[in-house]
Formats: C-alpha cells, sequence, structure tokens
C-alpha cells in the first residue's frame, strides 16, 4: 500500500506541475493572442508584416534551437546529477555556464549585426528580389537580433528553476514579452513613421523584462548568478555533449516550421503571415499540453535515472503520453472544424482581410494534421536527454529535415502555402515513429517481442471500454 501512495504521489506531483505550467502559459498565450490583434490591425497581412514576421524570426529562432529547448535538456540532467555532490558543486557548475554564455551570446550577437545580409538571405531569399520588403525586413532584424542575447540568458534561469522544481516563474516570464509589444503598440506606434519599427522595439523591451524577473526567484532557491570562466569543468564537458546533438534533436519542429517559411518567401506576399498567424494558434494546445507536459517530465525522468529508478521513469512517461494523447485529440477536431471561425474571430479587423482569415483557415488545418505528434515528439525527445541520449534525437531531427524538404517542395507546387503546412506536420509523424522505435529497442524492451505482444494486444483489446487507450500505451511499449 506503501509503494502505491508514493507512485500516487508521483503521479499527482507530475500532473500539478504540468498543470501550474499549462495554466500561466495559457495567460501567456491569451496576452499572445492580444498581442497578434493588435499586429494584425497594424500590419495585416502586407509586404511589411511579412518583413515583420521575418525579422522576428531571427532571434526566436535562434532562441528554440539553442536556448529555450536546448539548454534546458542540456543543463537539467547535469544540474541532477551536481546536487547529488552538493549545492556547492551545483552553483559553482552554474557560474562557470553562466559565464560560458554570456561570452557565447555577446560573440555571437556581434557576428549576427554584423553579417545581417547573409543571415536574412538564408531565411528568406525571396525577399532579396522584392527591395522594399528586404530592407524593411534587415532593418526590423538587426533592431531585434539583441532580445536573442536577453532572452537565451532568460531561458537559463527558467532550465535552473525548473531543476528545482520551481515552474511559475519561467512559465510567466513569456508574457512580459507579449505585455511588452502590446505597449508597443499602443503607445510607441503612434510615435514612429514605420509602426514595425515601434513593435521592434517592443521586442527588445520584453527581453529585458523577462531577464529582470528571474533575479529574485533565482535568489530565494540560493543561487546568485555569478559568473565565472571556467570551461574545462568536467560538467561543462557534459553539459556540451549533451548540448551539441539536442540543438537538432529538441528543434526538429521548429527546422520543419522554419523550412516552411523559406519557402514561402518564394510565394506570393501574403504566404508567410498566413503561415505565422496559422503557426501561432496550433501552438496554443501545443505549448499548453506537449510543451508543459516535457517541462514537468524533465526534471522528474532526470532524477529517475540519476538515481537508477527506470520502473518509475517509464510509468511517468506512459502516464504522460496517455494524458496528452486525450487532450489533444478534441482539440485537433475543434481546430479542424472551426478554423476559420477562430481566425476570423481572433485577427479580422483592420488591414487583416475576410480573404486573409479564410487563407490563413487553410494553413490551420493543415498543421492541425500533426499536432498530436507535434506534442509526443517534445515528450519523447524530453525522455531521451533525461537519460542522457542526445545522439538519436540528433539523427531523427537530421532525417525528419530531409523528409519535410522534400515533401515541403513536392506539395508546394499544387497547394502552395497550405503544402508547407502539411508538410511540416507530416514530417513530424516520421520523426515520432523514429523516437518511438528508438525508446522502444534501446529502453524500454526488446522491439520484436514488443511487435508480436502488441500485435495480441490489438486483437483482444481494440474493441472494449478504454481500448484504444491501451493500445496506444502498448504501442509506445511503456505499459
Amino acid at each position: 500500500m506503501g509503494a502505491e501512495s508514493v507512485k500516487s504521489n508521483q503521479k499527482n506531483s507530475l500532473f500539478r506541475a504540468a498543470a501550474k505550467v499549462g495554466s500561466w502559459t495559457m495567460l501567456s498565450r491569451i496576452l499572445g493572442f492580444i498581442r497578434d490583434i493588435f499586429i494584425a490591425r497594424l500590419l495585416g497581412a502586407s509586404p511589411l508584416a511579412d518583413a515583420f514576421f521575418v525579422a522576428f524570426k531571427l532571434p526566436n529562432f535562434f532562441r528554440r534551437m539553442f536556448a529555450e529547448g536546448t539548454l534546458t535538456v542540456a543543463l537539467v540532467p547535469v544540474l541532477a546529477e551536481q546536487r547529488k555532490k552538493g549545492e556547492e558543486d551545483a552553483h559553482a557548475y552554474l557560474n562557470a555556464l553562466a559565464g560560458l554564455l554570456l561570452a557565447a551570446l555577446l560573440v555571437f550577437t556581434i557576428i549576427g549585426m554584423v553579417f545581417m545580409p547573409w543571415l536574412l538571405f538564408a531565411f528568406a531569399p525571396g525577399f532579396h528580389d522584392d527591395p522594399d520588403r528586404w530592407q524593411q525586413a534587415l532593418t526590423l532584424a538587426r533592431i531585434m537580433f539583441p532580445y536573442l542575447a536577453l532572452i537565451s540568458l532568460a531561458a537559463m534561469s527558467w532550465a535552473v528553476l525548473n531543476a528545482y522544481r520551481k515552474f511559475s516563474v519561467a512559465a510567466a516570464s513569456p508574457a512580459l514579452l507579449n505585455i511588452a509589444i502590446i505597449f508597443a503598440a499602443i503607445i510607441l506606434a503612434p510615435l514612429y513613421d514605420n509602426p514595425a519599427e515601434a513593435l521592434a522595439v517592443g521586442v527588445i523591451l520584453g527581453g529585458a523584462l523577462q531577464l529582470a524577473i528571474q533575479f529574485p526567484a533565482l535568489k530565494r532557491i540560493g543561487w546568485i548568478p555569478k559568473p565565472t570562466w571556467n570551461p574545462k569543468l568536467p560538467a561543462i564537458t557534459d553539459t556540451m555533449f549533451l548540448f551539441g546533438p539536442a540543438v537538432l534533436g529538441i528543434a526538429a519542429v521548429q527546422i520543419n516550421i522554419l523550412v516552411g517559411t523559406i519557402l514561402a518567401t518564394l510565394l506570393p506576399a501574403g504566404a508567410v503571415s498566413y503561415l505565422y498567424y496559422a503557426d501561432r494558434i496550433v501552438q496554443l494546445p501545443l505549448a499548453l499540453f506537449g510543451i508543459a507536459m516535457g517541462t514537468a517530465l524533465l526534471p522528474a525522468l532526470s532524477e529517475h535515472f540519476a538515481n537508477n529508478r527506470t520502473a518509475e521513469a517509464k510509468q511517468d512517461l506512459r502516464q504522460g503520453l496517455t494524458w496528452l494523447t486525450w487532450i489533444i485529440l478534441p482539440s485537433m477536431v475543434g481546430i479542424l472544424f472551426l478554423a476559420e471561425p477562430i481566425i476570423r474571430t481572433l485577427f479580422e479587423n483592420g488591414a487583416f482581410t475576410a480573404l486573409d482569415a479564410a487563407n490563413t483557415a487553410h494553413a490551420l488545418q493543415a498543421y492541425t494534421v500533426g499536432l498530436l505528434v507535434f506534442c509526443w515528439a517534445r515528450v519523447l525527445s524530453t525522455a531521451c536527454f533525461a537519460g542522457k541520449d542526445a545522439k538519436a534525437p540528433m539523427r531523427y531531427a537530421m532525417y525528419t529535415v530531409i523528409v519535410n524538404i522534400i515533401l515541403a517542395v513536392i506539395l508546394m507546387q499544387p497547394l502552395g502555402y497550405v503544402g508547407l503546412a502539411l508538410a511540416s506536420a507530416l514530417a513530424s509523424f516520421f520523426n515520432v515513429a523514429l523516437l518511438w522505435a528508438h525508446l522502444h529497442k534501446k529502453t524500454w524492451r526488446n522491439l520484436q517481442s514488443a511487435k508480436l505482444e502488441a500485435y495480441g494486444f490489438c486483437r483482444a483489446c481494440l474493441f472494449t471500454h478504454g481500448g484504444i487507450t491501451l493500445l496506444l500505451t502498448k504501442l509506445l511499449g511503456l505499459s
């Protein structure tokens, strides 16, 4: 009975953590929609809007690649091991990592500002033949690029707080960015000849606020950041060992979306904006449920693996995936059937027309096809990283990007920007299949016996009450 009580407490703790992250994320996303409503009213789906979204995507892409997701999965497992030795060792590791990160961000930001035309060409080659969009995007990108340094330092703080099971500040911080951009849209935009430049200033202000709010929270857990230069510290080496492969592994979804954006710049004006607004909608359930569950699972699984508690890790992962499945499926159905009313309600106003709403809804429906696997990919990658296995997600991400590019080139011919969104969704199915097979074989059980067991299980329970839930967990090899 005692063991059952412990398991129940672990399950409740996991869901409480996911609910806490999801609740704060909901607030941030609501503010994000309000932000996007103001952006839509100011810029619509015009060439200026395309320029702003591409310029905003530059620091955000690198943030998602190198900071918010990747740094977290590289830091948390190593920090869990350092905390076993003592808080003094953990703080020495964090100070060394902060020093290395600060130096790297300074160099990268300077290089990015100097070589921005080449960087922009890589992200938006289609803009080069449109001098107006090109110059607008270049100016906006240079204004917003320092946001990367601010948000990356904040992201390290989020990872540390999550490792100490303090989820609220990290989950609430993105709301400050949305508030800053809303402030820029209402207060600053009338002061600028180009309203997009006012929004860019709001982005920088939001980054500064997100970083500033971390310091009181870090002080409460006993760590006052004092960056040091000690790159040869063994824990730093362990972090870099995870960080390099994790760049591709955790960012597979973002790479796929980026491919769509690059190709969208080759399509008529408006395509980039349609994909941006559609992605903003699909990111809501992904953040509320998929990312929230991944965030809650990472420290829990890392502690399980650090203490050789494989059975507990397996149980937590199974419960997380089952919960995700039954939450996300109704969301998918709702978005597929209500895509256009959702877009019209949120964005159709001012410069954003009824035609823009209809076109954006088509992109949203295509993205929604892959919503469940977007969430699964996040959680399954988290399981790999918690076990300090970064090579497999990296390898599978590379394969997925190749599949996405091939599908995007094929589908954009008959379907245009809708084909680009659909390619991203279909490629994520491929990514999840590879991650599932890897965990099946390497972590939980022998793959061949699992296949035979799953086949028999399908026949036994497919038509029984709750059979679909059991089938999914069996096929994932986690029950």
